[in-house]
C-alpha cells in the first residue's frame, strides 16, 4: 500500500509539470545587507505582491510583458523598485538598512504570510544566536504564545498557546521530527547549532503539517545552499556556569558550481545543575541538595550531521544524514521512591549515574525542488530511527519478577522507525490563484524492551491529501482556502502480566480489577479518518494596517500511548493508563491579528478561540494505584473544552538606538462537562505571562569593536491557581536578565560574542508545566553564558 501510495503521488504531479500556459514566471532571491536571505520581503507587482521564502526566494507571473516594474520593501530597509526585463530569469535583489528605521535592530521578524491568513514568527540566525538556551526550543521561549516544557537544564520541548505533546509539530527540512514526543521527559533530539533559521505558527490551521498539528508548528531550516565559489568554516564555543557546560561546534560549507556540501559536528559536556535552594519536598518527605547542585543530572551529547546536494537550473535536490547521541542522568528522588540515601553528595558533579537516559536519533533525508515556468514540485523524503533507553539498577515492584538474562537494568526501552514522504505542488493556473495541493504518507514501527513496562509495540500507518487556494479578491484582499483529508491506523500488541496477577490477588485485590491491572495492553487494530478545513482572509486597510482572520475545523488521531498505556512512567511520576476506545480529537476553532505600524513601532493584538467537542487529556484522577511505588493514576480522557486567550506584542524604536520589546500573553481554558462544579481547568496550562526587553545598539564602522549591543530584560508570570483536578498551584515569578554582544575585528575575520545571565538574581521559581514541578525542584539558578562565533575563511 505504502508503495502504490507513493507512485500515486508521482503521477498526481505528472499534470502539473506538463501543462504550458502563455505567461511566464520570474523567479530570483532577495538577500539582506550582508548577502543573507531576507525572508518575508514583500514583492509588488501590478496590483498584486508575494512573500519571499525562507530562503529570500519569490517567483512571480510576468504576463508576457516585455518589461516589468517590481517593488521591494522590508520593515527597516530602504524600498527598493526594479524594472525587469522579459529576459531576467533568474534575479538577485538586495536591500540596505534605512538611515532611520526599526527594523535593522530586529532580531525576530514577524512574516506575513497571505498564503496562509496567519502571522509565522520567522526566527533568524541573530535571534538564535542571542536566545541560545540548552535547547532550539528553549531558545523560542521569548516568543509571545510559545512556553517551554522543561526537563532539567538541557532539554525542552514546545507549548504554542497551552497546547502540546503530541499537538505541537516540529519539522526539519519538510520532514516531522519523530520520536517519543508523548512523554513529558522525552525531549526533541536535535543539534542546538545546526538551525539556520525557523519558523512558528501559532494554532491549528497547519492544514499542510497534517492532523498533529493541531496546536501549531514550528519549522527548522538548515539547508541554506552557499554561494557559488564560497568556501567557509565556522567553530563556536559556548560555556554556561548553571551546569558547567562545555560545548563546541564546527562546520565547515562549500560551493563549485552546481555542487555544494554542508558539514557539522558538535560535542556538549556537563555538570548537574544548580539551583536556587539546598532543600526540596516531595510527598511531605524532605531532601536535602547537596551544594545546591540537583545530583545526577549531569549529560554528555554527540552530534553529526552532512549535506550535500545539486543546483542545477529549475532543480535542486539535497541529501543529509545527521545523527543525535544524548546520555543524561535522572535526578534520583525523581525514580522510584525518594530517599535521603539515594540524593546523597556523592562528590563528582559530572559522573551520569542510575537512573539515566540515553538517546540516538539518526535522520535520512532528500530534499527535492523543481520548478517550471508556471509550477514548483516539492518531494522529500525521509527515514528516522529513534532509539530511548531508561536505566536503573534491576529492582522489583512485586514478587516473582526475573532480571533478563541480557542487558538487566534496561528498565525501559523504546525503537521507534519511521518511514516519510511528502509531496507538494504549487501553480497559478487562473489568473488570481495560487494553488498548491498536497500529500504525505508516513509509517512508524515501535518496539519494546525492558524489565518495566509502559507502551506496547505498535505500527502506525498515516495518509493525507491537502488542497489550498489563496485568491487575490482585490490589491488589498486575499481569501484562502483549504481542505484536508487524513487517514490513520494503528496497531497495537495485547500483554498480559500473570506474575501480576497473582501478586494482586493475593494482597486481596477483587479479581476483575487485578485483571485490568495486569492486562497491560490491549490488543488495538483501529482506524480513524476525518476532514479539517481552513477559510481565511488577509486584508490590507493602509500602508500601517494589516489584518487576519481564520476559521476552521481541525483533528487529531490519538496516539499508542493514549490508547494502550498502562503502567509505571518513572519519568513522570505517575501510573499512567491509556483507553482504547478513545476517539479522534475534533475541535472548531477561530483567531485573529491586527497590526499597526509606522517607521518606529509595531503593534500586534491576536486573539483566538478553540472549542474541542471531545478534547484529549492527561487527567490526574485522585484514585491511587494499585500498583506498588506506583503513585496517582492518570488517566486518558476526553471532554468538551474551550481554550481562549490573546497575544499582544509592541515593538519601538527610540532615539534611533534604545529598542523595546513587550510580549503579553494571556490563557484561559476549562473543561466543559455537564456537571459545573467538575468544570476545571485543563491540566498542563501555563499561565499567563509577558515578556519585556530593551536594548542599546552602538555602531562604530570602522572600529576594532563594532555592533556592540547591551540589552535587560524580565519574564513575569502570574499565579497559576486555575488548575485541573488534583494538580498543583504553581505561584509566580519574575525574573531578570541582562547581556552584551559585539563583534571584534581581526586580521581575517570579525569574532562574535555573546555575554548573557538568565535568572541574574538567582531567583527561587517554579515552571508550571517543568517536568520537576512536582518534585517541588524549582528551575535552574543563575546563569552566566558565553557564546563566542569564531569564522574561518577556507
Amino acid at each position: 500500500m505504502r508503495t502504490y501510495f507513493i507512485a500515486a503521488m508521482l503521477l498526481f504531479s505528472l499534470p502539473i509539470v506538463l501543462y504550458a500556459q502563455e505567461n511566464s514566471v520570474l523567479h530570483g532571491i532577495v538577500l539582506d545587507e550582508n548577502s543573507k536571505p531576507l525572508p518575508g520581503c514583500h514583492v509588488h507587482y501590478h496590483d498584486l505582491f508575494t512573500i519571499t521564502d525562507f530562503d529570500g526566494g519569490f517567483a512571480v507571473e510576468s504576463v508576457g510583458e516585455e518589461r516589468l516594474l517590481l517593488q521591494f520593501s522590508f520593515i527597516g530597509y530602504a524600498p527598493k523598485d526594479t524594472l525587469i526585463s522579459n529576459t531576467n530569469r533568474d534575479l538577485v535583489i538586495q536591500l540596505q538598512p534605512a538611515v532611520q528605521n526599526i527594523g535593522s535592530v530586529l532580531v525576530k521578524s514577524n512574516r506575513t504570510d497571505a498564503a496562509k491568513s496567519l502571522k509565522n514568527e520567522v526566527i533568524t540566525q541573530e535571534f538564535l544566536t542571542r536566545n541560545m538556551g540548552g535547547t532550539f526550543i528553549k531558545s523560542l521561549d521569548q516568543i509571545s504564545g510559545v512556553n517551554t516544557m522543561d526537563i532539567g537544564a538541557n532539554a525542552s520541548k514546545p507549548v504554542i498557546r497551552g497546547l502540546s505533546f503530541n499537538r505541537v509539530v516540529v519539522s526539519e527540512n519538510g520532514i516531522k521530527q519523530e520520536g517519543q514526543q508523548w512523554g513529558a521527559d522525552h525531549g526533541l533530539e536535535m543539534d542546538p547549532f545546526a538551525v539556520e533559521t525557523g519558523e512558528v505558527v501559532k494554532g491549528p490551521s497547519a492544514i499542510e503539517y497534517g492532523s498533529d498539528a493541531i496546536g501549531g508548528y514550528v519549522h527548522i531550516k538548515n539547508d541554506r545552499i552557499p554561494e557559488d565559489e564560497e568556501f567557509n568554516a565556522q567553530i563556536q564555543l559556548l560555556t554556561k556556569s548553571v551546569n558547567h557546560t562545555l560545548a563546541v561546534s564546527t562546520s565547515a560549507e562549500g560551493r563549485k558550481n552546481r555542487f555544494f556540501f554542508k558539514l557539522r559536528g558538535t560535542v556538549l559536556d556537563f555538570g548537574d545543575y544548580h539551583i536556587p535552594t539546598d532543600t526540596i519536598v516531595y510527598l511531605t518527605q524532605k531532601m536535602p541538595v547537596a551544594n545546591k547542585y540537583l545530583k545526577n543530572t549531569a549529560g554528555q551529547e554527540f552530534d553529526l550531521s552532512g549535506h550535500a546536494g545539486l543546483v542545477y537550473n529549475r532543480f535542486r535536490t539535497t541529501a543529509s544524514l545527521s545523527r543525535v547521541s544524548q546520555k543524561s542522568g535522572f535526578f534520583p528522588g525523581s525514580h522510584g521512591i525518594p530517599s535521603q540515601e539515594r540524593v546523597k553528595d556523592d562528590g563528582n558533579r559530572r559522573n551520569i549515574e542510575y537512573p539515566r537516559q540515553q538517546v540516538e536519533h539518526v535522520k535520512l533525508v532528500s530534499n527535492n525542488r523543481y520548478s517550471t515556468r508556471d509550477a514548483s514540485i516539492h518531494l522529500d523524503v525521509g527515514f528516522q530511527n529513534n532509539n530511548r533507553s531508561e536505566w536503573s539498577e534491576f529492582h522489583t515492584h512485586y514478587p516473582g519478577q526475573e532480571a533478563p538474562e541480557n542487558n538487566p537494568d534496561k528498565e525501559l526501552e523504546f525503537r521507534l522507525k519511521t518511514y516519510q514522504v511528502n509531496l507538494k505542488t504549487s501553480y497559478r493556473k487562473w489568473k488570481g490563484h495560487q494553488l498548491t495541493a498536497g500529500a504525505q504518507n508516513q509509517w512508524k514501527n515501535n518496539r519494546v524492551g525492558g524489565y518495566n513496562f509502559l507502551l506496547p509495540r505498535y505500527d502506525n500507518y498515516t495518509v493525507g491529501a491537502f488542497l489550498k487556494d489563496a485568491i487575490q479578491i482585490s490589491p488589498n484582499v486575499q481569501i484562502n482556502l483549504a481542505i484536508r483529508y487524513d487517514w490513520a491506523r494503528i496497531r497495537t500488541t495485547a500483554l498480559f502480566d500473570s506474575i501480576l496477577f497473582d501478586y494482586l490477588g493475593g494482597t486481596g485485590v477483587p479479581e476483575d480489577e487485578a485483571s485490568a491491572y495486569a492486562s497491560r495492553s490491549d490488543h488495538v487494530n483501529r482506524s480513524f479518518h476525518d476532514v479539517s478545513w481552513l477559510m481565511g482572509v488577509f486584508f490590507t486597510a493602509s500602508d500601517r494596517i494589516t489584518g487576519r482572520f481564520n476559521l476552521g475545523k481541525a483533528f487529531r488521531t490519538p496516539t499508542a500511548i493514549e490508547l494502550t498505556a498502562n503502567g509505571i512512567h518513572h519519568g513522570s511520576f505517575r501510573h499512567e493508563q491509556g483507553n482504547s476506545m478513545l476517539a479522534s480529537e475534533k475541535g472548531y476553532y477561530a483567531d485573529a491579528s491586527l497590526e499597526w505600524k509606522n517607521e518606529r513601532i509595531e503593534i500586534s493584538f491576536s486573539p483566538y478561540l478553540y472549542f474541542f467537542s471531545n478534547y484529549l487529556y492527561l487527567d490526574p484522577s485522585g484514585e491511587w494505584s494499585k500498583l506498588p511505588h506506583a503513585g496517582q493514576v492518570y488517566k486518558y480522557t476526553q471532554s468538551k473544552a474551550v481554550l481562549s486567550g490573546f497575544e499582544f506584542s509592541v515593538h519601538q524604536l527610540l532615539f534611533q538606538k534604545l529598542e523595546l520589546r513587550t510580549n503579553v500573553e494571556y490563557i484561559r481554558n476549562k473543561q466543559f462537562v455537564d456537571t459545573k462544579n467538575s468544570r476545571y481547568p485543563l491540566p498542563f496550562t501555563p499561565p499567563s505571562n509577558a515578556f519585556a526587553e530593551a536594548e542599546y545598539k552602538f555602531r562604530q564602522p570602522g572600529k576594532k569593536i563594532s555592533d556592540v549591543r547591551i540589552f535587560i530584560n524580565t519574564k513575569v508570570a502570574l499565579d497559576q491557581n486555575r488548575v485541573a483536578r488534583n494538580e498543583q498551584n504553581t505561584p509566580g515569578y519574575q525574573i531578570v536578565g541582562a547581556g552584551f554582544s559585539a563583534k571584534i575585528e581581526t586580521a581575517s575575520n570579525p569574532v562574535e560574542l555573546i555575554l548573557q545571565a538568565h535568572n541574574l538574581f538567582d531567583a527561587t521559581y517554579f515552571n508550571h508545566i517543568s517536568f520537576y514541578r512536582k518534585l517541588e525542584i524549582p528551575e535552574p539558578g543563575r546563569n552566566i553564558q558565553l557564546l563566542i562565533k569564531i569564522p574561518v575563511s577556507l
